[in-house]
């Protein structure tokens, strides 16, 4: 006896339904009220436009509002162990780069534990960064400055967003790739850090394309290198660190992801990793995110534990030899 295609249509809806209702009565209902993002940086940077981004796009997908805020302070440690106390209940999230692998091995001491306290939950986006040049950098490129930095150490000063983010010691790599020095001057965020190169106060600073890319088109800064692997399709026309600074294997990839406590429930975090893929691994997601210069770069949480471990090893020995320390 031959189904009536109707028959097998419904058939399959009832079926998806009766499959979806245990997940659903495992998430209590998920969620039903208000969800916050917490964003360890100050308002202005690459953390927070990615993170006022994502609490637009994932509360559509959730159906409930998610709420920004900035918690900064300790390169972005305060705003990271907010999330890691919280409630783990699926209402208390953070956006984070990879300045928060780069802490454990920076500062003296931690409030939190990254892989004891924090959950992952995705990884989202890659911020293209890029280092630029200010109005009273007299160098016409990368090479240029890195034979200034070799010629006469520490005459050149490079802003940060704060001691032992990822664009410091992205620097801090290139000097020891390169055997210059620069002076690393470091601000309370991308904001002001990117502020202090436009008025002049340092002739460089390291960010996110995202935080610069309007001051670059309107020639307020020149992108002089791209510190990831590979050229962005965001940043046409800007070689990579590697490249403009003759520094064959330099790279510095910066990812963005969202934590949630440790002991928030799988089934939450499950719901959460798929409304985050809805909300950016999608064209509408990429474009976006390309509209503020960040690239779409969805993975799972298995994918994000992963990238966080491999970045662990990567950095811990050479943090541990530039001996930075953070009060």
């Amino acid at each position: 006896m031959t189904s009536h295609p109707i028959g097998r249509r419904a058939a399959l809806t009832l079926g998806g339904v009766a499959l979806a209702a245990p997940a659903l009565a495992q998430t209590g209902g998920y969620p039903n009220r208000p969800i916050r993002m917490v964003i360890p940086f100050p308002p202005g940077g690459g953390s927070d436009i990615l993170g006022r981004l994502l609490a637009q796009r994932l509360g559509d997908a959730l159906g409930q509002p998610v709420v920004p805020e900035n918690r900064s302070g300790a390169g972005g440690n305060i705003g990271t162990d907010v999330v890691a106390k919280a409630a783990p209940d699926g209402y208390t999230l953070v956006t984070v780069f990879n300045t928060i692998v780069v802490n454990q091995f920076v500062f003296r001491s931690m409030p939190f534990d990254l892989r004891r306290d924090l959950a992952p939950v995705a990884r989202v986006a890659l911020a293209p960064t890029v280092i630029a040049g200010g109005p009273k950098l007299s160098a016409r490129n990368l090479a240029e400055v890195v034979e200034i930095t070799r010629r006469q150490p520490g005459t050149l000063n490079h802003g940060t967003p704060g001691l032992g983010t990822i664009t410091h010691v992205s620097a801090e790599l290139m000097d020891s790739m390169s055997g210059g020095k620069l002076t690393h001057v470091h601000y309370r965020g991308t904001g002001p850090a990117v502020t202090a190169a436009v008025s002049g106060e340092v002739e460089l600073v390291s960010a996110p394309w995202s935080a610069v890319e309007g001051l670059v088109r309107g020639g307020q800064l020149r992108a002089l290198g791209s510190l990831s692997a590979r050229s962005s399709p965001l940043m046409p026309g800007v070689p990579t660190v590697a490249e403009a600074a003759n520094l064959p294997g330099y790279a510095v990839d910066n990812w963005g992801a969202v934590l949630a406590p440790a002991g928030t429930p799988a089934p939450i975090l499950a719901r959460l990793q798929d409304a985050l893929r809805q909300a950016i691994d999608t064209p509408e997601g990429r474009q976006a995110l390309a509209a503020r210069g960040i690239e779409s770069d969805y993975g799972d949480a298995a994918v994000l534990a992963r990238t966080m471990e491999e970045d662990t090893r990567r950095w811990e020995p050479v943090l541990r030899a530039a001996n930075i320390q953070v009060e």
